[in-house]
């Protein structure tokens, strides 16, 4: 993921629990439950991707007191410090 304060890439941990049903198009239940394709093949991907995206922050930041970016020459504030910072805050 990306910062949105500083726009550098950080490593994010996702997790998602759920607990769904499926059905299969024209397929009928039986006593035992669903009755499974002859492949067998479920497709997961979807579903696990729209929960972490859900699980995803909507303000992703690298860390809760980033800094971000000066808003004159866009040094990375995490980082060093630049002349406009100082310039910035005594104005």
């Amino acid at each position: 993921m990306d910062c949105v304060r500083c726009l550098e890439p950080y490593e994010q941990v996702l997790s998602a629990e759920f607990s769904d049903v499926f059905s299969y198009k024209n397929v009928e239940f039986t006593e035992s439950g669903l009755v499974i394709p002859e492949d067998g093949n479920v497709d997961l991907d979807p579903l696990v991707r729209e929960y972490l995206l859900l699980d995803s922050p909507i303000k992703p930041l690298c860390k809760p007191d980033c800094q971000g970016l000066c808003i004159i020459c866009g040094e990375n504030l995490n980082l060093n410090t630049c002349e406009h910072q100082a310039r910035i805050e005594i104005e």
